[in-house]
């Protein structure tokens, strides 16, 4: 159930990468290029497709949609169905999990960043071997680093924790959410 967690968190979070990090630009008159910029030139999409077959399948899509509102501060929201199938146990359990997020980032300093994220997902979990399902909201604060590959692409390392610890969470005991993603802009 542990990996099972790390996984989830491992995808679900990936996405928040894609989000654009450019060097302030400023004009000779002294103004912002990046508050000159149509609204629709500040939007980014992104998100990830998770992949993982064997005894443990999991397939996960995550799309993302967002805003840069300035360049200290990216939003948005985030959509997520993950489907697992545990062949480790007789018989095999199946999860069909999905749900939302939203989030935001700051720019600190040019590389790193503050992210805050509010979730909710439906998970599925076994008791006494019947599945049941609940709402398990989340509230991941934290920080991370990226570094710019090209004016287009980066890649992004994060460390994030479950303020929440719902109940039915999967992270307990304040354990670090860690998750790398890699980006290229649109």
């Amino acid at each position: 159930m542990k990996k099972f967690s790390v996984l989830l968190i491992a995808f679900s979070l990936f996405q928040s990468a894609f989000v654009l990090n450019a060097q302030d630009e400023v004009k000779t008159d002294g103004s912002n290029v990046e508050e000159n910029k149509p609204f629709k030139d500040k939007l980014f999409a992104g998100g990830s497709l998770g992949l993982s077959f064997g005894d443990y399948t999991n397939v996960t899509v995550s799309p993302v949609i967002g805003v840069r509102f300035n360049p200290k501060v990216y939003a948005g929201l985030g959509l997520e169905y993950q489907y697992t199938k545990d062949k480790r146990y007789t018989p095999s359990y199946t999860y069909n999990q999905y749900g939302g997020r939203i989030f935001t980032q700051y720019n600190i300093v040019p590389n790193l960043f503050a992210h805050a994220e509010v979730a909710g997902y439906s998970m599925e979990r076994y008791v006494l071997s019947e599945k049941e399902r609940d709402f398990v909201p989340f509230v991941y604060i934290g920080g991370g680093y990226r570094q710019m590959l090209s004016k287009r692409s980066f890649v992004t390392m994060q460390v994030l924790f479950d303020v929440l610890q719902h109940q039915h969470s999967p992270y307990n005991s304040w354990e670090p959410i860690f998750s790398v993603g890699f980006g290229v802009g649109i």
